[in-house]
């Protein structure tokens, strides 16, 4: 038989009806107030007998349930089936990761970057040892992904075009899926340029857009000093049509509803709230070298509360919601052996936050890989299963512990590593499911109107 699963949500909304959440599914639906009790006598029925007989109607919404996993089957233990899944991945050799940074030059100058002005690209040395190590693992590889990332990465197109012709040539030969992502600040994400990636089977672009125009000039200007925002606007506008485009606002304490508000509608106008998607990120003091930052950052529990305003907005705004509380095996590549990050020199990282120092690195990509290096294991050490706090959270499944670098880098416990979803889950939840039920009215509206049109083609309606 079945037993409640331990990741279960369920919140009452004003019409009476519930939402129901699973985190270890990630499934959410809307259950009519009739279904919740008919939910109630099923676990009551279980709990005292698991061979009670149930009628009809508590059958039917038991194989429901069962699906979305809001009852699991009483021999599973979750947590353990997490565990293995969690370690299946993190020492899995069959997949492999690259973060790459073919420059850690940046043609702007954001003030609370952590990385240091440089120049200069990734050396034919550097690149023919990037394809030798992946030649090397090929066989035993189901697949292959590239993150090209920086610095600006689209300053070295020549360096992306060149090792993504190798690596597409290495799937060929191995017999590897190979697919790419790219963080940029869309700048140089010209139309041609656009057209380039996809070709590179680039799939996601992240940009991030700190503000509307006024400001995002301001906090993100070009090392010449020129406006960026209007740059963007046009080149994101060209790529949303030919890749999956993502836009990270990131936010700070300077942040208010009007300026929020302004981006929206500047958006909007741009006719891009149908066309990427839109989500807050939390601007952290990362590093010492953004330490300059700190005040105006701020806390997990903090920032919870204006990012649900801030999604209220973007619902107000006709924006779909594309963040959601979705399950995830691992929390980052920092928990993965098989993933790396590497900047041009071939320096090995295991964090973001760490690319450019040298007391980070983990060695060189020219050397074999030590993993009993100081600073692989720096991260890769904790585990969320022997973390009682982490156990005991309901919420588990959807953040694996959070941010390693936030843990072990800056000393963060208990509450201070947990994902924003800890503070604000119910309102978030029932902001998601205003917008899945307009994205369904939208969608039925089209058939509808589809109908009609084939009709009137047919000549059935004149």
């Amino acid at each position: 038989m079945s037993k409640l699963s331990r990741f279960n949500h369920f919140q009452l909304r004003e019409d009476g009806n519930y939402i129901a959440y699973n985190a270890f599914s990630g499934a959410v639906a809307l259950m009519t107030a009739e279904n919740y009790s008919i939910y109630g006598l099923i676990v009551k029925k279980l709990a005292g007998d698991p061979k009670t007989e149930l009628n009809e109607k508590e059958k039917e919404l038991l194989k429901q349930l069962e699906y979305g996993h809001f009852m699991a089957p009483d021999d599973l233990d979750e947590l353990e089936s997490m565990k293995f899944r969690h370690n299946w991945v993190r020492y899995d050799q069959t997949s492999l990761g690259f973060v790459i940074a073919p420059t850690m030059a940046c043609n702007m100058d954001c003030e609370y970057c952590y990385e240091e002005n440089k120049s200069g690209s990734m050396s034919p040395e550097i690149m023919d040892t990037l394809v030798d190590f992946v030649d090397k693992r090929g066989p035993s590889l189901r697949s292959f992904s590239a993150g090209w990332y920086g610095g600006e990465p689209l300053l070295a197109m020549d360096t992306i075009g060149s090792l993504t012709e190798r690596f597409l040539e290495l799937g060929e030969k191995h017999n590897f899926d190979y697919g790419a992502s790219i963080i940029s600040n869309g700048v140089l994400l010209t139309p041609d340029t656009t057209d380039k990636l996809v070709e590179y089977k680039v799939r996601n672009v992240q940009v991030t857009v700190d503000g509307p125009g006024r400001i995002h000039n301001i906090k993100r200007p070009l090392k010449n000093g020129k406006p960026s925002f209007d740059t963007i606007m046009k080149n994101v506008t060209y790529a949303a049509d030919k890749l999956t485009v993502s836009i990270r606002v990131n936010i700070d304490k300077s942040f208010d509803r009007e300026i929020v508000g302004e981006l929206l509608r500047e958006l909007v106008e741009a006719g891009l709230h149908e066309k990427v998607a839109l989500y807050f990120g939390l601007l952290e003091p990362a590093t010492q070298v953004c330490s300059n930052i700190s005040e105006s950052c701020y806390e997990t529990a903090d920032f919870s509360k204006v990012e649900i305003d801030y999604y209220r907005m973007l619902l107000q705004n006709g924006f779909s919601i594309t963040r959601l509380p979705s399950p995830t095996i691992t929390f980052c590549m920092a928990q993965v052996c098989n993933s790396f990050l590497i900047d041009p020199a071939g320096e090995i990282y295991r964090c973001f936050n760490h690319v450019g120092n040298p007391d980070k690195t983990m060695g060189n990509i020219r050397d074999d890989i030590d993993y009993q290096h100081r600073n692989f294991r720096h991260l890769f050490a904790f585990e969320p299963f022997s973390d009682e706090h982490c156990r005991a959270c309901s919420l588990m499944p959807i953040c694996m512990g959070g941010c390693p670098s936030r843990r072990a880098d800056r000393n963060l416990t208990g509450d201070q590593m947990c994902e924003t979803w800890k503070h604000n889950l119910e309102p978030m939840l029932e902001i998601i499911a205003v917008s899945k039920q307009r994205e369904q009215l939208k969608k039925a509206e089209k058939e509808k109107l589809d109908k009609q049109e084939a009709k009137v083609a047919a000549g059935e309606i004149k």
